[in-house]
């Protein structure tokens, strides 16, 4: 199946560089042509690959191995969209993210242990309680980190205000063994049912837990985009997104704007970390550094710009994972990490990335 990829691969980039030689080379409109060029290429690329690696694996097995890491897929969007969302009002990427979330599972995880001991709720109901506890403590955290940190540092700029999420990495790491001890904490899953689904003359199999996550990740992102739609937190932020002098001369007060954008993103990370932790059975101080790393690149490969892009881009990981891991677990995240560099070679502002051009 390698081979066959990498004949693929080969194909399609022998194709782009051929046609942009040929026909594109005189063209008026060379940057649009080639940026479309390049899309229609990297559909066939994807469709391609996956006709081919189910043709290697059968549609079953494809299939049921998406729907085990449905999960991951479901932490890697959420924690995108946090990050994205920062991106937009702040300009600037936030290194602490999963530090800030990891602080959220572990107060969580807390929880379920002194609500265990000291209540006669059901687990379901324990846990639920919980999640929420962190997701609200993260908000807090998030919004704290904006208005009294960032807010009062003095001729902050973009590259400012990530040396100072970097320092929060710093100050989160350390303090978290002190304020929850060293040992790792348990977390159960909302659910260790399955649920099989029938497929043909054979079934999938789902865990209930995956399913609870994709049901809560669905309606959340479906209340922050109707949010982001209609609301004037929304209009504030797209406007802030465009300019935020423009949008502070025009009456949007961009402080609350950028204050909520920073505690939503800390309560969706806290999200992210509660879902993706009973997937180890134990919450550790760096069990979210490899989400924060994929979510990264899940931004740079869909676009910062754009909400949409980075959700297209974990998915896209979350399938390149899932294969590689099936057929060679021990390169996996080396072949991942290969295709996003193909991928953002061709489309340096990622797949729904746009130049734009400011007047002066």
């Amino acid at each position: 199946m390698t081979l066959n990829l990498l004949i693929l691969l080969g194909s399609l980039i022998l194709i782009y560089f051929l046609v942009d030689l040929i026909f594109l080379r005189k063209s008026e409109h060379r940057i649009k042509q080639r940026a479309r060029l390049s899309n229609i290429l990297l559909i066939i690329g994807v469709l391609g690959g996956l006709f081919i690696t189910i043709n290697e694996m059968t549609l079953h097995l494809f299939l049921q191995i998406l729907f085990l890491n449905s999960v991951e897929l479901c932490v890697l969007i959420l924690a995108t969209t946090g990050i994205v969302l920062i991106f937009k009002t702040s300009i600037t990427t936030n290194f602490a993210q999963g530090s800030l979330a990891t602080v959220g599972a572990y107060f969580a995880a807390k929880m379920i242990i002194r609500w265990t001991e000291s209540t006669e709720l059901e687990m379901v109901q324990i846990i639920a309680l919980a999640i929420l506890a962190g997701v609200v403590l993260s908000f807090i955290i998030g919004l704290f980190i904006d208005t009294v940190i960032i807010r009062n540092a003095k001729r902050v700029t973009s590259v400012g205000k990530q040396m100072i999420t970097m320092g929060l990495v710093l100050m989160l790491i350390g303090g978290i063994p002190l304020i929850f001890g060293t040992l790792p904490l348990p977390f159960n899953a909302l659910s260790y049912e399955v649920t099989t689904i029938p497929f043909g003359d054979k079934f999938l199999v789902m865990p209930n837990h995956n399913l609870i996550s994709i049901i809560i990740t669905v309606v959340v992102l479906t209340i922050l985009f109707v949010a982001l739609r209609v609301t004037k937190w929304g209009l504030g932020v797209r406007a802030t997104a465009s300019n935020e002098i423009v949008a502070s001369m025009m009456g949007v007060n961009t402080k609350v704007i950028t204050a909520l954008s920073w505690a939503i993103a800390g309560g969706l990370g806290a999200l992210a970390a509660c879902l993706y932790a009973p997937s180890s059975a134990q919450v550790t101080v760096s069990f979210m550094t490899p989400v924060q790393v994929n979510s990264f690149l899940a931004s740079v490969l869909g676009g910062f710009f754009t909400f949409g892009g980075p959700i297209v881009g974990a998915a896209l990981i979350n399938i390149f994972t899932s294969i590689a891991s099936f057929f060679n677990s021990v390169w996996a995240n080396v072949i991942v990490y290969t295709l996003i560099l193909l991928l953002v070679l061709v489309k340096p502002l990622g797949l729904f990335g746009k130049k734009t051009a400011k007047k002066v």
